[in-house]
């Protein structure tokens, strides 16, 4: 089971310290608020992964497959630790099965249908990352689909991961677990709260006070 959390330069280095993430993944809206200070992307890439040691998720901007091929190659250079996102579109998986046969591991975004899903196993994607409330947004029965994606997935054997994106609640990271996700990526925002629960605030308050009785030897 797979953590990856999304936001600022500075949320994901804070992120990285818990020892909870596995990963950091970035789309173009993220990247555009890193670089809005005029500081490029390859040296923000590498200074968010000296200060965390994990993988970074760079999304190519394409849009064609020599596109692809020519900015892995380039980022690849900045650092072993950049990962490339494609979107599934023909180019972008034609160009992450390119990318896999050269032994980099692949992240797809924007997967929203079987076809693509389907697409992307083929070529060997390491991991899809299907759409949750986006999908939803367009009247999409999102938990029906990742069910289905991950019963296909099972039932043939796949290895391709299913880690989906567009989660904006704790219920949506409940909901993709339970239907096949093998991880989510949240922002940090949302990350913060992953282990939030009222009973569990409740019991803890409940403790302070006994805590308040107790002794310690130290």
């Amino acid at each position: 089971m797979k953590i990856w959390t999304s936001g600022t330069v500075d949320q994901v280095i804070e992120d990285s310290k818990t020892g909870l993430v596995d990963a950091i993944v970035t789309n173009p809206t993220v990247i555009a608020e890193w670089c809005q200070n005029g500081e490029s992307l390859e040296n923000l890439a590498k200074k968010v992964i000296d200060e965390t040691g994990l993988s970074l998720y760079i999304q190519l901007k394409g849009p064609t497959y020599t596109d692809y091929l020519r900015q892995f190659v380039h980022l690849k250079a900045v650092s072993e630790s950049i990962l490339p996102k494609l979107p599934s579109t023909f180019d972008g998986i034609r160009a992450a099965k390119k990318i896999e046969e050269m032994g980099t591991e692949t992240l797809v975004t924007t997967v929203c249908s079987i076809g693509q899903a389907y697409a992307c196993a083929s070529s060997n994607v390491t991991t899809i990352c299907p759409y949750y409330n986006r999908l939803q947004e367009y009247n999409e029965d999102a938990d029906e689909f990742l069910k289905n994606i991950s019963t296909i997935y099972t039932t043939n054997g796949v290895k391709t991961k299913i880690i989906p994106a567009s989660i904006r609640t704790l219920d949506d990271i409940e909901q993709a677990l339970k239907n096949g996700s093998n991880g989510v990526i949240i922002f940090s925002e949302l990350f913060r709260e992953l282990c939030d629960h009222q009973v569990t605030s409740v019991s803890m308050n409940g403790f302070d006070k006994d805590w308040e009785h107790i002794v310690w030897n130290d």
